[in-house]
């Protein structure tokens, strides 16, 4: 190849690459699972879901083989104490980030068959079509707290 034909296909990709990156895609960062007490049946899930796309999504549904059942839940203050309610979904807004974290909105893995070690892969769907296999680290709150603060 001459380097007048190099150019071109080099001006060509810096054209075209920005394009490709600004589609986006739906993505997830930090993914945890809370370690569950010995015997306890339930947990709980968290991770950030950025979305950089120009359309918004929805989080439908979490799975994890390790749960018979899984649910979307936000945790909401009701008169003077904290419950957690059922969501059908959480919504991902274009260009934005939603964070699962303790004390908003969670994935419960309910039903747990066993008590989890250290990583389970978490399986997202979303109403766009979108499905994201992850795998979180099963943490202890107080370790979970020291990650997230690492990595800002």
């Amino acid at each position: 190849m001459n380097v007048k034909k190099a150019l071109i296909v080099l001006a060509v990709f810096f054209l075209v690459a920005p394009l490709a990156w600004s589609k986006g895609e739906i993505s997830v960062k930090d993914p945890w699972v809370r370690q569950n007490p010995p015997g306890a049946s339930v947990t709980a899930a968290y991770m950030v879901i950025e979305n950089p796309a120009a359309a918004g999504d929805e989080l439908l549904e979490v799975s994890c083989s390790c749960s018979a059942s899984s649910s979307l839940h936000v945790t909401e203050m009701r008169e003077d104490s904290m419950a957690m309610k059922k969501v059908a979904s959480i919504e991902v807004p274009a260009g934005e980030s939603v964070a699962l974290s303790p004390g908003g909105y969670h994935v419960m893995l309910e039903g747990l068959s066993s008590d989890i070690k250290e990583s389970v892969i978490l399986e997202l769907k979303f109403r766009s079509g979108a499905r994201i296999s992850v795998t979180a680290p099963v943490l202890d709150p107080p370790e979970a707290t020291r990650r997230s603060h690492h990595h800002h």
